[in-house]
């Protein structure tokens, strides 16, 4: 009677495992099985879609084979990491079979719980939101040096009569003869400070009143440069105000129209 049953649970068997790989298969990311010397043991068909590289070609191999090789080390240094009961995160960049770089975020930790192999791990496919960081970056530093090189002084303010710089651009340095770093909240020298103290009180009460009214303000003054010169400035700004209305702040850019 034993072994009349036998094949009927062997066929079982064969059908949960089906069953069990036709699961991993429909999953949208990629679950690996890596043995004690990091060799793929398993590795699920969302593999191929993110890599280009066959899973036939994949068993066997060891799985840094398909690290940039940048990557390598890190990847070393994380196996050394892992213990039982310990999952480890990394992010690293695959090599696609076409050659392009795919950044990957990697789960990884033992299968048992009392020793440190074999590991499953899984893998998600990143590369569209490190790309979208990336041209945010590449955009953000493009609009500052665009900003840098402006013959002007952007800035934002604080609301007080130092008008204490929260930013400045490095067109300070033109307008002010005084380094951005050197007015950022009043570390050396303030705005306020070097406003010619016959124009002080009428551009406080011009930008006050602009403010009081949520109107852009474009006031005339003069600045004394660190070399002790009197020059004119344009200040072209307005209020930067909470959801309740609250004044902020101020931001602005101040234009040289012409030196004493």
């Amino acid at each position: 009677m034993t072994l009349l049953k036998w094949p009927r649970r062997h066929s079982q068997a064969q059908e949960e495992e089906s069953q069990l790989l036709q699961l991993f298969n429909s999953l949208n990311e990629v679950v690996l099985l890596l043995d004690k010397q990091h060799q793929v043991q398993f590795v699920n068909q969302y593999w191929e879609v993110i890599t280009g590289i066959p899973v036939e070609q994949t068993l066997g191999r060891m799985f840094s084979d398909f690290l940039h090789p940048e990557e390598i080390p890190s990847w070393s240094q994380l196996l050394n990491k892992i213990t039982p009961r310990q999952h480890e995160n990394i992010w690293f960049r695959l090599i696609s079979a076409s050659g392009e770089l795919r950044w990957c975020e990697m789960r990884i930790q033992s299968v048992n719980k009392d020793q440190p192999y074999p590991l499953s791990a899984t893998l998600c496919d990143i590369t569209p939101q490190v790309r979208n960081e990336e041209v945010r970056h590449a955009s953000h530093r493009s609009l500052q040096s665009l900003v840098d090189r402006l013959p002007a002084m952007l800035y934002r303010s604080r609301n007080n009569a130092s008008w204490s710089m929260e930013y400045v651009s490095e067109g300070c340095e033109l307008i002010t003869g005084y380094s951005a770093e050197s007015m950022l909240n009043q570390s050396q020298v303030s705005l306020g400070s070097i406003i010619h103290p016959d124009d002080a009180t009428r551009v406080w009460d011009d930008v006050q009143q602009a403010l009081e009214t949520i109107s852009p303000f474009d006031i005339h003054y003069r600045l004394t440069r660190a070399d002790g010169t009197e020059v004119s400035v344009q200040d072209k700004g307005r209020g930067l105000y909470s959801g309740s209305g609250m004044v902020l702040g101020v931001e602005g850019i101040l234009l040289l129209t012409g030196k004493s």
